[in-house]
């Protein structure tokens, strides 16, 4: 593998025969954005290749492609064609055409812009709340455009030299240059799972998820996730339910740690019986060493993406956020020197914290890692009373004509707004509202833990006093009119 500068751009190639294919790489994605700002990166980026085609009427068009950590642009063609592409393309990343943003939204509208699996962004929004990692996972009736000066200054801090690799495969390009501005590598910080101990929620997902973290260099950890999919799913084989083979996923949180995902499909009514059936084959595995046959089965290199190609990704990976980078014959010395009780153990680490994700409307009464019952981390309190403050219930008339059961009222206290149903509410701080959506009338608060909590004063006795309370309790910097 060659490794290279351009322009303060690092750059790496494989030589191969044929047309040549670039891919230019910036370390930011959707977990690099705010609730304010979701998809603004898909929409730099879709702007930016707006610009080139303008320069460049006749050449290939750059392919986008954004995720939770990356946004790149893959280019083919000859040295030369690739060349003139990639430098049409740093120049329009320092001078994005904001006139015509809502035209370049407008066109987006309706593209799928997730890179992962529904059940893994809701796994991880579980896990992580509406911030980083976790942030795609939270529901949202809408994307709203941001303003040509966040656009501006979401690309002045993210697409820039100090935050882009360039990796190529085949003969090396003619006259290469990448004119993009000039940055610094972009410090973040992970955040922090949002609970201590292994544990299980609800989500609006379409089966089970399980969610673990580990080292991103653990061998053990890979060779684990391996062998639980491969259990989860000839288990599932044998039970009438929908048996569909269980599916695998990652994401990066930090240069150390990686979350491993496995996800499963499932029925409404088969959801309970296909979260037992992960669970226990977790416990399992944490708990008895694998065979050895079941161990030399998985450290087998993983079938798909040439080695070589592979390579190429874990350096660009390292480049852009300090993750190991293995050649292809360390990864394999690493799997082979996998034993069974490398397995265990690294899986029973991770278990302490694992959870499991289920459908709403479930509930689970499993044994924790530890023996214990296993910890509902749901956000509504059941069978409690809710915080004191002022109530906000619903006019005589409308509660009239409303059965017990649906009845609902918000208790407005000075550190949060209290939403309750009979039986239950669900407590949100102000404290931990990362946005302010303004409908109008109506208010839409959103909650770091993933949830939102809608006002419309005329439900409520009084309710625009509720809503000006609101106002007055949320920093002015996060709240926003919905369009």
């Amino acid at each position: 593998m060659h490794h290279s500068h351009v322009d303060g751009v690092p750059v790496l190639r494989f030589s191969e025969p044929g047309p040549l294919r670039a891919t230019l790489r910036f370390g930011v994605g959707a977990r690099d954005e705010t609730y304010r700002t979701l998809g603004i990166s898909r929409l730099v980026a879709a702007l930016a290749v707006h610009a080139t085609q303008r320069r460049l009427p006749q050449e290939a068009e750059p392919v986008v492609s954004t995720g939770l950590e990356e946004t790149r642009f893959t280019v083919s063609g000859s040295r030369e064609e690739v060349s003139d592409c990639l430098e049409a393309l740093c120049s329009a990343l320092s001078d994005l055409p904001t006139d015509r943003l809502g035209e370049v939204a407008r066109a987006l509208e309706g593209e799928v812009a997730r890179s992962l699996d529904p059940r893994a962004v809701g796994a991880l929004n579980a896990r992580y709340g509406s911030q980083a990692a976790g942030l795609e996972g939270h529901e949202r009736s809408r994307h709203h455009l941001p303003t040509a000066d966040m656009l501006l200054g979401h690309a002045a801090a993210w697409f820039t030299r100090g935050n882009a690799v360039l990796t190529l495969t085949g003969p090396a390009p003619v006259g290469l240059r990448l004119p993009l501005p000039p940055g610094e590598r972009p410090r973040r910080s992970a955040p922090q799972a949002r609970h201590p101990r292994a544990s299980w929620t609800h989500r609006n997902i379409d089966g089970v998820a399980l969610s673990v973290e580990a080292s991103v260099g653990s061998a053990a950890a890979a060779v684990a996730h391996r062998i639980l999919r491969e259990r989860v799913t000839a288990t599932l084989a044998c039970q009438p339910v929908s048996a569909a083979p269980a599916e695998a996923a990652t994401a990066l949180l930090d240069s150390g740690t990686v979350v491993r995902l496995l996800l499963a499909s499932a029925r409404t009514s088969d959801a309970e019986g296909v979260a037992a059936t992960v669970w226990s084959e977790a416990l399992s595995l944490a708990g008895e060493e694998p065979t050895a046959a079941e161990v030399a089965r998985h450290c087998a290199p993983l079938e798909g993406a040439p080695a070589r190609l592979r390579t190429l990704d874990d350096a660009a990976r390292s480049e852009l956020f300090g993750t190991p980078c293995l050649d292809e014959g360390s990864r394999r010395r690493a799997l082979e020197g996998v034993t069974p009780r490398d397995v265990r153990d690294s899986w029973q680490q991770a278990m302490e914290r694992a959870q499991l994700v289920v459908p709403n409307g479930l509930l689970l009464d499993f044994a924790g890692p530890d023996g214990r019952r296993l910890w509902c981390t749901s956000c509504w309190t059941w069978d409690e009373i809710p915080p004191w403050g002022q109530v906000f219930r619903e006019p005589l008339v409308k509660r009239a004509f409303r059965r017990a059961a649906e009845r609902h009222w918000v208790v407005l206290t000075p550190e949060s707004v209290v939403s309750c149903r009979p039986g239950m509410y669900h407590e949100l701080r102000f404290d931990d509202v990362i946005a302010l959506e303004r409908w109008g009338a109506e208010r839409n608060l959103i909650g770091r833990c993933g949830c939102n909590v809608g006002i419309d004063p005329g439900w409520y006795r009084d309710g625009q006093r509720l809503a000006r309370a609101v106002d007055e309790a949320v920093p002015a910097e996060l709240a926003f009119d919905g369009a």
